[in-house]
């Protein structure tokens, strides 16, 4: 069974939390991201709009938990580490120090 659109990076195989499609979508044009995978979702007790709420080196890319309405999700991003590290910062949650 085929999971990925043609010619697309990311994976369609599980259920996406609430604007994390689009948010993929946009991300797809960028040639340093090769592929973007959607895993588990969890119920969380908070609610926010479309944030990365942690962002964990792997040894392809990155797992990143996304955070939206009620739920957060993880996703890996598989490329090379600096270069996702430059595209996916500027969506993460900022913390107050």
């Amino acid at each position: 069974m085929k999971y990925r659109a043609k010619a697309g990076k990311i994976k369609y195989e599980h259920g996406m939390i609430d604007g994390l499609r689009e948010f993929l979508e946009s991300l797809q044009k960028n040639p340093n991201i090769q592929s973007m995978i959607p895993g588990e979702i969890k119920p969380v007790k908070t609610s926010s709009s479309l944030q990365i709420r942690r962002l964990m080196p792997t040894s392809t890319g990155f797992k990143a938990l996304i955070q939206s309405g009620g739920a957060v999700q993880e996703v890996f991003f598989i490329g090379e580490e600096a270069q996702l590290k430059l595209i996916l910062e500027p969506f993460c949650l900022k913390k107050n120090t």
